[in-house]
């Protein structure tokens, strides 16, 4: 990395405010990892480095093999430290210098930086652990250190800090979400019946890059919305279908962004499309609008799947009481996932920690097909930052399995739905990353910007 690429998202005074609130909650040393590239058919050919999300957060500057040491009871600076490797003559020949040590401690508002040598001698014999990217496990400097892996209490009081995001973060998430927005804005003029999912991936990720920007996920953009996270484009647009435009942005300090929207390639839709589109719409601006403080989010889920049930049973694809069907699942035949997540310095936001983030203690996941896969189950508090995306699928590979289906035989109108099935109805979604504000504000919608009405979103096919 060269001297002139050390973006951060905060002063370095907040970062020392971070490690700080932390150190207070250990009993041993903690050494947080950067991680390191990883090969890519051969040692020297690696895939982009992208430091880990925790380290990022507690001031961690983007260099591979980084780490940071944080003692218990440290004031954020002393007793701490920032490990960097030290760069060979080659290395410098084939990638440019390192920043410098002033940039470095500038960046972090660390003022003690090491070398790996120096933390075995700061460690050895002393009881450590480490809290790490998943994939590499370690770096390879740490191997010999004898670092147990973070307890579930070390964990937990990471994720206590990064549940609530500060105004820094906020501006980050802002930015990724209004470039966000513009490129996919910009990738509309692509879809046109003829055309293919490439061509319209391609006008997206050249906005990105403009942007310096990456992609927080592989985004999904695809004529078979029924498939939940495609993979590539290979799909040419037909002048019936829906595309599903599932989409983020990783902005250079590491924020994310999260937003989808379903455009019909012909600028206008057909009379089962807008019936669909328009209950998911309800469903999604019904969840956006409970996402306040004290809120379940699994109650908010449960509200999106009731809505749904209520626009199946006005489409005819559904007999009964919308909420008896909610009750019952009917809603996962057609709606089989989680209404949201958390999203932060990931797109799924401490998603390497399991349901440790994703659920408070004491909850776990349900164990019915679709309800089962509901990321998230926390009381929100003023400073969360979650997604909200209910969607319509009319997905063959559940049409085809009885044992979903017998439950339910005596409210589904199997020949409507077999006809949708058959015309290779697709999906539709529609997504906002929502941030939770105190009091009476209501919820921040941080990708409001980019039209989601079912008017609005035609008028953009027909008018690019």
């Amino acid at each position: 990395m060269s001297s002139s690429s050390l973006p951060t998202t905060a002063p370095p005074t907040v970062f020392r405010r971070r490690r700080a609130d932390l150190a207070s909650s250990l009993s041993r040393p903690l050494v947080i990892l950067a991680g390191q590239p990883r090969a890519r058919k051969y040692a020297t050919n690696t895939h982009p480095f992208r430091a880990a999300s925790s380290y990022l957060y507690f001031g961690g500057p983007r260099i591979e093999g980084g780490a940071i040491v944080i003692e218990p009871g440290s004031d954020g600076n002393n007793g701490c430290a920032l490990v960097r490797s030290v760069m060979g003559f080659d290395d410098i020949v084939w990638i440019g210098c390192a920043p410098s040590d002033e940039q470095l401690s500038s960046a972090s508002g660390l003022d003690q930086l090491i070398s790996p040598d120096e933390v075995d001698v700061r460690l050895r014999g002393r009881e450590a652990a480490y809290v790490g990217p998943p994939c590499p496990p370690t770096l390879s400097w740490a191997h010999g250190l004898g670092l147990q892996p973070a307890n579930q209490d070390e964990i937990l009081a990471i994720i206590n800090l990064r549940l609530i995001q500060d105004e820094h973060e906020m501006v980050a998430m802002r930015r990724a979400a209004k470039i966000g927005m513009d490129a996919q804005l910009s990738a509309v003029a692509s879809i046109r019946a003829g055309r293919t999912e490439a061509d319209v991936a391609g006008a997206y990720l050249s906005v990105l890059t403009a942007h310096q920007c990456d992609v927080s996920f592989n985004p999904i953009i695809t004529v078979h919305g029924e498939v939940l996270h495609c993979d590539g484009y290979p799909g040419t647009l037909g002048a019936d279908n829906l595309v599903v435009f599932d989409a983020g942005v990783e902005e250079p300090g590491g924020y994310a962004s999260d937003m989808t929207r379903t455009y019909p390639v012909a600028g206008s839709f057909t009379t089962i499309q807008r019936q669909l589109y328009d209950t998911v719409l309800r469903s999604q601006c019904a969840a956006v609008d409970a996402c306040v403080p004290g809120k379940r989010f699994r109650d908010i889920h449960d509200l999106s799947a009731r809505v749904i049930c209520e626009g199946l049973v006005e489409a005819e694809l559904l007999r009964g009481d919308p909420a008896e069907l909610a009750g019952r699942g009917a809603h996962t035949l057609f709606y089989p996932h989680g209404l949201g997540h958390l999203i932060g310095l990931d797109v799924h936001d401490m998603e390497d920690f399991g349901d440790l983030a994703g659920y408070a203690p004491g909850r776990t996941r349900r164990t019915e097909f679709g309800s089962k896969f509901l990321r998230l189950d926390r009381d929100l508090e003023p400073g969360m930052t979650v997604t909200i995306e209910p969607g319509v699928y009319i997905a063959p590979a559940i049409w085809r399995n009885e044992d979903l289906l017998a439950p339910f035989a005596d409210s589904i109108n199997r020949g409507a739905i077999d006809a949708l099935v058959r015309g290779e109805f697709g999906g539709i979604r529609i997504e906002d990353s929502v941030h939770i504000r105190a009091g009476d504000a209501g919820p921040e919608n941080l990708t409001a910007e980019l039209p989601k009405e079912a008017d609005a979103v035609a008028d953009l096919i027909r008018k690019a």
